[in-house]
């Protein structure tokens, strides 16, 4: 059905899009542009056919038009995105003008017919470069692009057989031709091999991209990270000053820090021996050394998460969102991608029946470092945990039992989101962590992986960031049917992780 008129003014106003129509707001002529218009043309010939209009508001649907200096032919359309495809690319072409709110409006119109005998497939990457300087894809090499619902998708390998029968049904429609191409052939097989596309791959590992390249060691006849502590802060009396201290840690009559000794340390006031300089190096090289490198850097790491708000539990290495019973319940406003977010990182838990207090759960989580290979990670297994009263947690048993019961749902989004929440809260909006300071500055990255892998799925949500926004991070209600038994001494108490 050739393009007229009366059906250009009807696809206009149809106010919809469709499996077989797109709208367009605009074509500014950039590689993304086109980049962009061929994808949706190869969907709609694989599908197909069906139609693009240039000069509708996408959402609204709103027919605006375009200028009427805009002009291009059916040939430049063909020739520009033929030459990026295998397979033949069939379509008509209509400039359609329009009154639009009394002004003369262009509207250009892309009928494209159903491929025929080959399906349209991309023989290279469609990329463009953002002003960011990011490289983005709109069209991958060799993939299979189809329509569905009212987006261009990549195919499948279970819907495959659905596009190779329509494609045979077509082609033996337009030329009588009942035999099956050997490119289509080749295609039905490939199709049988697992698909291969880039993902993002979400881990709880982040390396460590910048560590300071010395470790400070002196003698000290402090036995008990206690006493550093009322050493310095008698001092800090004495001389009516305030003092910052830097992480450390005591172990055979030494005290070890990645900040130097010097006049402006507070721990300078604990030693009895010239300080000596250790490459750190030495320590990564040597894997006798590898538990004190790791116990400096989670000192570094525990300081920021009590900036943060974090208390640590020491009995059970795990950081607990800081609450006291009556006080204001801490929460976290942020962006997992593009829409704002509240996370309450304290939820009491009440009685359906009478509205007493059942439990408190905190977000929590069990931070450290570990060293694999020759690369230094953080790892971030975000937790739950359960208190009485904002203080006192569940008693281990009853605790065990109850998030063995709830791990399967809470293992799924929930995990993701935490994770994703701990690296806001001990990043903020940068894409890096930093402990520490001046040269004793430590730096993990916390950029996600992209990887081409060949066990994703095709048009996942999981394989875009912006999926995050769809996710919730909602409390676990537990079904406590007795009163519980607080009878492990665990009390969230701010105990130094050097203890």
């Amino acid at each position: 059905m050739n393009l007229t008129a009366e059906i250009a003014e009807e696809l206009i106003h149809r106010g919809s899009e469709s499996s077989t129509l797109d709208y367009k707001r605009e074509f500014d002529n950039s590689t993304r542009a086109w980049m962009e218009i061929a994808k949706d043309i190869f969907g709609l010939a694989n599908y197909g056919g069906g139609h693009i209009v240039i000069g509708v508001e996408d959402g609204t649907f709103k027919p605006v038009g375009v200028d009427l200096s805009f002009h291009k032919d059916t040939q430049e359309w063909v020739d520009k995105i033929a030459k990026w495809t295998t397979g033949k690319i069939l379509v008509d072409y209509l400039e359609h003008i329009t009154i639009v709110k009394g002004i003369q409006k262009k509207f250009p119109i892309l009928q494209v017919y159903g491929s025929i005998g080959s399906l349209v497939i991309p023989k290279i990457d469609g990329t463009y470069t953002l002003p960011s300087g990011d490289t983005c894809y709109s069209f991958r090499c060799g993939a299979i692009y189809t329509r569905r619902n009212t987006g261009t998708v990549q195919v499948p390998g279970d819907e495959f057989g659905q596009l190779f029968w329509a494609l045979m049904h077509r082609t033996a429609t337009a030329t009588g031709s009942t035999s099956t191409p050997l490119e289509v052939l080749s295609l039905l097989n490939k199709k049988t091999e697992p698909d291969r596309l880039e993902e993002t791959l979400w881990s709880n590992l982040f390396p460590v991209i910048e560590l300071p390249d010395i470790i400070y060691a002196a003698d000290t006849t402090y036995r008990n990270p206690k006493d550093v502590y009322a050493k310095i802060n008698q001092e800090s009396i004495t001389k009516d000053k305030t003092n910052t201290f830097p992480s450390f840690f005591l172990e055979s009559k030494r005290i070890y820090s990645f900040s130097a000794f010097d006049e402006i340390n507070p721990l300078s006031l604990c030693i009895t021996s010239n300080p000596i300089a250790i490459r750190t190096k030495q320590w990564l090289d040597n894997s006798g050394e590898h538990q004190k490198l790791v116990k400096l850097l989670n000192f570094n790491l525990k300081k920021l998460c009590q900036r943060r708000g974090f208390i640590y539990d020491t009995r059970h290495d795990r950081f607990f969102a800081k609450y006291f019973e009556g006080g204001y319940l801490p929460e976290v406003t942020w962006k997992p991608y593009v829409t704002t977010r509240t996370r309450q990182l304290v939820s009491p838990k009440l009685s359906k029946t009478d509205g007493h207090l059942l439990y408190y759960e905190h977000f929590a989580g069990r931070l450290r470092f570990i060293i694999l290979g020759k690369g230094i990670y953080l790892l971030i297994e975000p937790i739950r945990v359960l208190t009485t009263d904002g203080n006192i947690p569940l008693d281990q048993q009853m605790n065990v039992r109850i998030s063995t019961k709830k791990n399967s749902h809470y293992h799924n989004n929930n995990y993701l989101y935490d994770m994703k929440l701990w690296l806001h809260i001990l990043a903020g909006n940068r894409q890096e962590i930093h402990l520490g300071q001046d040269s004793g500055k430590i730096t993990i990255s916390i950029r996600s992986i992209n990887s081409k892998v060949n066990f994703g799925i095709i048009d996942d949500q999981h394989t875009k960031e912006d999926f995050l926004d769809m996710l919730k991070s909602e409390p676990i209600y537990y079904d406590i049917k007795k009163p519980f038994d607080a009878a492990e001494n665990n009390p969230l108490t701010e105990t130094s992780l050097e203890d």
